[in-house]
């Protein structure tokens, strides 16, 4: 690790449609955008760290906190319908036009203040272990997903899951896994270049149920708060 240098992409755009000026939105007396800031800081692993973000309030923020924000993101790379990817590959273009190619980066979103600093640092040795192009974190499903499907408009649930597993009971079911969307780190050409992931020789790191929340919208909000506060009780 010492070999190669880290790039840290943070991307925090001013509005949500989910949950209203989410990454400023204040989980228990600062802003969510502060406890991402926090582990990857802590994790002591990147050359360099850089919000991307349309948002002056949250460049200030972050900028008192040791993050450059030597750009403010494009209003067309900040909409409810722009992709992750091409707010990715923006920074990753500046990056490359002002400073350098890196040969990982890690990006993150701050909708997971339960991320720590162990977190990152179990992604980034797995990703060099592996010698691989990409390390996405997982998270066991509370239920198996296999019993899982779309709904049709009529509401006909007739073969809704496989037939070899409706009479299992819930012990007896495979564990299904989701992506939790807290560790993406890889490759910088995975992020620069590529656009489907998944298609790389990409591996799981399996986070704890504990520390896996993503949120979207108030509910989510309501979660991650009751779970922060169960963590620290521990």
């Amino acid at each position: 690790m010492k070999k190669k240098n880290f790039i840290c992409i943070i991307l925090a755009k001013h509005n949500s449609s989910g949950l209203p000026k989410k990454n400023i939105k204040s989980f228990y007396g600062k802003p969510l955008l502060y406890y991402t800031i926090k582990a990857v800081k802590e994790s002591k692993i990147f050359d360099r760290i850089i919000l991307s973000t349309d948002s002056k309030f949250l460049k200030n923020y972050a900028e008192k906190k040791g993050v450059d924000v030597p750009f403010l993101r494009p209003k067309r790379l900040a909409t409810k319908s722009s992709p992750a990817m091409e707010s990715i590959q923006h920074a990753l273009e500046w990056v490359k036009k002002y400073d350098k190619v890196y040969d990982y980066v890690q990006y993150i979103f701050p909708a997971n203040p339960l991320i720590i600093s162990d977190d990152i640092k179990k992604g980034i040795k797995m990703l060099i272990k592996k010698n691989c192009d990409m390390i996405i974190s997982l998270s066991e499903n509370n239920k198996c997903s296999f019993t899982s499907n779309t709904l049709k408009k009529n509401l006909l649930i007739k073969n809704f899951y496989p037939k070899k597993y409706r009479l299992k009971n819930r012990q007896l079911m495979p564990k299904t896994y989701s992506i939790n969307g807290t560790i993406y780190v890889g490759k910088w050409d995975i992020f620069y270049k590529k656009k489907d992931w998944l298609k790389q020789n990409v591996y799981a790191m399996i986070m704890p149920q504990n520390r896996s929340v993503d949120i979207d919208n108030y509910y989510d909000f309501e979660v991650a708060k009751l779970m922060y506060k169960l963590e620290k009780k521990k």
